[in-house]
């Protein structure tokens, strides 16, 4: 019994970890509106945000790993099955067009 009031005191004094907020910026949010515009299909949009993405100061690595991690979010989608219950958040996001 000694030993759980240890732990129970020991836990109190354990504090959590901050989460740091990065503040926003034109560069990420260049990158954010990218990779928003890859997940919906919006390919008329892509020239257009990868040169906000570079006036923002993005570099060629930078846009690459922004559209390689919104086209492994696409697989990751295409892999769950749709459902009645998801297919009304999917419609309204754009992912099926008419």
């Amino acid at each position: 019994m000694e030993e759980l009031g240890a732990g129970i005191a020991i836990s109190q004094n354990w504090m959590k970890t901050a989460r740091i907020s990065r503040p926003i910026t034109p560069l990420s949010l260049a990158l954010l509106a990218l990779k928003g515009a890859i997940l919906e299909g919006s390919t008329w949009r892509y020239e257009q945000l990868v040169g906000m993405a570079v006036k923002a100061g993005a570099t060629d690595e930078q846009i690459d790993l922004v559209a390689h991690e919104a086209i492994e979010a696409l697989f990751a989608r295409a892999e769950q099955p749709i459902t009645p219950r998801n297919l009304a958040h999917l419609n309204s996001a754009g992912y099926f067009r008419r």
